[in-house]
């Protein structure tokens, strides 16, 4: 091989190598990367629902505020057991902090009647096809996040929640 013909390679590897590097890398913006996937100690994910009634709740219109925020399905047998122990906390707590209880691809009526049976107040947000719980990177439920006032996940927890647990993340988050 001549020694254009080495140096053509050579270049030819620099750029595809460039190229290769470019495409696969971490973005470097923080709040890009954050908000690909929710991780303790790293901005929540962003995003919009609709609650049973169809009113609009946006997730970054709840700064300033601690939040809660459950994956949760009717089927879900932990889920079920840990509701009541999400309402009386929000009822105990609700000017410190919101419940944002997160459907996972139910209908509405389906919804609805488990919600209008049990009574529970806190917002009740449908995730249609399961988009938001993908970013939340959600792999079983119930799954529950505790952000704080800017924004950022503090606690996670992935199982049924009891009502002490509830109670000491509300506490951490809360107290400054």
């Amino acid at each position: 091989m001549s020694r254009v013909q080495w140096y053509a390679l050579i270049v030819a590897a620099a750029i595809l190598g460039g190229g290769w590097i470019y495409l696969t890398r971490v973005p470097d913006n923080a709040a890009i990367a954050a908000s690909v996937a929710a991780h303790v100690n790293f901005r929540a994910p962003e995003f919009t629902l609709t609650t049973l009634d169809g009113t609009s709740v946006a997730s970054n219109d709840l700064r300033g505020k601690a939040v809660l925020v459950n994956f949760w399905a009717t089927w879900c047998s932990p889920c079920r057991s840990e509701m009541p122990d999400i309402e009386s906390a929000y009822q105990a707590h609700r000017d410190q902090f919101v419940v944002l209880a997160i459907n996972d691809a139910e209908d509405g009526g389906t919804v609805k009647q488990f919600v209008d049976q049990f009574h529970f107040t806190f917002p009740i947000l449908l995730d249609h096809d399961g988009a938001v719980a993908k970013r939340f990177q959600v792999q079983a439920l119930p799954t529950s996040f505790f952000i704080d006032q800017n924004g950022v996940i503090r606690a996670a927890n992935v199982g049924q929640m009891d009502r002490a647990y509830i109670e000491t993340q509300i506490a951490a988050l809360t107290t400054h």
